[in-house]
C-alpha cells in the first residue's frame, strides 16, 4: 500500500538529503573500473592509487560509485598514519558502504554529538578533504557513511590520480558550518561511446531477514522516512523531493546487498543502451517491463548486480510482477 500522506518525525540524528554514492569492494580494480566506465558510462573522476581505489560518476556529487580493491588482509593507511582500511575488512567482494549526503557540517556535528550522548556506537570519523564523514553500521552489518561536502567546486580538488586524501576528523571539536557546500547546478558528463548513458544514482536495494529492525535504524538513526510499502517491501526516502526513494528493503532469509540503481533520462536512452549492449555482446542478466519502471540489470566482473532504469507513472503492484524476482521488480 502506498504511503500517500506522511508525517516526518522530529529527527534527533541524521537528516540526509539523498544517497550520495555506493562504494564496493572489488577483486581487481582495473577490471572493475573498465566495466563501470567503458560499459556503464560512469566517468572516472579521480583515483587514489595508494588506497587502490577509483571513484566514478556523472557529476551530481564527487562520485556516484566508489570501488576499492579488496584488502586481502593487508592494512592500508590514509594521511598522517590513519589506519583507514584495516586488513580485517574488505576480504570479499561486495558492498563497502552506502553514503548519505547531509545539508551541512552543523547537521553532521549535531547528529554525532547526539549519538554520543545516547551511547550509540559509531566507527570512523574522517576528513576526506572534500567531505567530513561519520561511519556507522546498521543492524545487519551494512556500513553507512554520513557526510557533508566541504568544497563546492570539488573538481578543482579531485581530478586524476591523487595522493592520500583521508585524515582523522574530530566532530566534537568542529565549529559546524551551516551553509550547504554541495553543487546545486553540477556539470554532468558520461563516457562518450559507452553503451549505457546514465543520468544519476538514485537508490540501493538491501535484502534483510528483519525488515522492521532495519526500518527502525534507517528512520530513527539514519533519518530516512517511509514513502511506500508493498508486498513486504519498504521504500525509504531522504529529504530531496526530486528522488522518489533512496533505499529499498526487501525481505529475504539472508541479509545482503542486492544492487544499486542508476536512472536514465528516458526510455529512448534505455532502448539505445539495450541495443548497444547486445551489439557489444554484453549480457543483460535481467530485464523488467512493468507499469512502474523499465530496466535492465548488468552483472559486473565480480558478479554484483547494477540496475539501469527509467521510472514510469504506473501504480506499483509487486504482487502482480509475474515471474520477475522480488528484488528485481522493486
Amino acid at each position: 500500500m502506498e504511503a500517500d500522506t506522511l508525517v516526518k518525525p522530529t529527527q534527533r540524528y541524521f537528516r540526509p538529503r539523498r544517497l550520495g554514492h555506493v562504494n564496493l569492494w572489488v577483486d581487481d580494480l582495473d577490471t572493475s573500473e573498465r566495466f563501470y566506465s567503458q560499459v556503464c558510462g560512469l566517468n572516472v573522476e579521480f583515483t587514489e592509487p595508494d588506497l587502490i581505489a577509483t571513484f566514478l560518476g556523472t557529476g551530481h556529487t564527487p562520485h556516484d560509485l566508489g570501488m576499492i580493491q579488496k584488502t586481502n588482509g593487508v592494512d592500508r593507511y590514509g594521511k598522517d598514519g590513519l589506519l583507514q582500511l584495516p586488513g580485517t575488512i574488505g576480504l570479499t567482494v561486495g558492498l563497502n558502504h552506502l553514503a548519505w549526503e547531509l545539508e551541512n557540517e552543523a547537521d553532521l556535528v549535531e547528529a554525532f554529538r547526539h549519538l554520543k550522548e545516547d551511547q550509540i556506537d559509531t566507527d570512523l570519523t574522517v576528513d576526506h578533504q572534500v567531505a567530513h564523514s561519520v561511519y556507522i553500521f546498521d543492524p545487519d552489518g551494512n556500513y553507512n557513511e554520513f557526510y557533508c561536502d566541504t568544497v563546492k567546486d570539488w573538481r578543482n580538488v579531485l581530478n586524476g590520480p591523487m595522493e592520500l586524501l583521508t585524515s582523522y576528523w574530530d566532530p566534537l571539536q568542529a565549529q559546524g558550518f551551516t551553509q550547504g557546500r554541495y553543487d546545486a547546478n553540477p556539470v554532468l558528463k558520461t563516457v562518450e561511446g559507452a553503451p549505457v548513458q546514465p543520468w544519476r544514482l538514485t537508490h540501493a536495494t538491501l535484502q534483510t531477514a528483519d525488515v522492521p529492525r532495519l526500518v527502525d535504524f534507517y528512520t530513527r538513526v539514519a533519518g530516512l522516512h517511509v514513502v511506500a510499502e508493498d508486498d513486504g517491501v519498504v521504500y525509504l526516502a531522504a529529504e530531496l523531493d526530486n528522488y522518489d526513494y533512496n533505499l529499498v528493503l526487501v525481505p529475504h532469509e539472508e541479509p545482503s546487498y542486492h544492487h544499486a540503481s542508476f536512472q536514465l533520462k528516458n526510455e529512448s536512452v534505455l532502448a539505445s543502451a539495450k541495443a548497444a549492449l547486445m551489439k557489444a555482446g554484453i549480457e543483460i542478466v535481467e530485464e523488467t517491463d512493468l507499469p512502474w519502471k523499465q530496466s535492465l540489470f548488468l552483472r559486473d566482473p565480480d558478479g554484483m548486480l547494477s540496475e539501469w532504469y527509467v521510472a514510469r507513472s504506473g501504480q506499483r503492484n509487486l504482487s502482480g510482477r509475474g515471474a520477475v524476482p522480488l528484488a528485481v521488480a522493486v
